[in-house]
């Protein structure tokens, strides 16, 4: 996929990549020796406690979904955002997700091995 951003006087040309489910799954499978199916399993039943959790009457749910990654879904008033998924007259759930300063500077040192040295 490419995403074309414009800026002013200049076009970006970004080539986006896509990672599949699956992808991934065969990924992680290769590095724990584990089947893809198994790993699948697991990654689903992940998003099936993601999703129980955040469907709480909680106001606010904070899952901390692999170390230096947490993801937050808060119901807030429909004032308070521009839109997002609606779930009732008075209220509205918003998700975010978050790395961890830490995490960054991991990613960005793995980056410049990659490409910069």
């Amino acid at each position: 996929m490419v995403t074309i951003v414009t800026e002013e006087d200049f076009v970006i040309r970004i080539d986006d990549k896509y990672f599949s489910q699956s992808d991934l799954a065969g990924e992680i499978g290769n590095k724990i020796n584990c089947s893809t199916t198994d790993v699948l399993k697991v990654l689903n039943t992940l998003g099936d406690v993601v999703k129980d959790k955040f469907s709480d009457e909680d106001k606010s749910v904070t899952i901390k979904i692999f170390p230096g990654l947490k993801v937050t879904s808060r119901k807030i008033l429909p004032e308070q955002s521009k839109s997002n998924l609606q779930l009732s007259a008075d209220r509205i759930f918003k998700t975010t997700a978050k790395f961890s300063d830490d995490y960054k500077k991991k990613i960005r040192e793995l980056y410049n091995m990659k490409y910069y040295n």
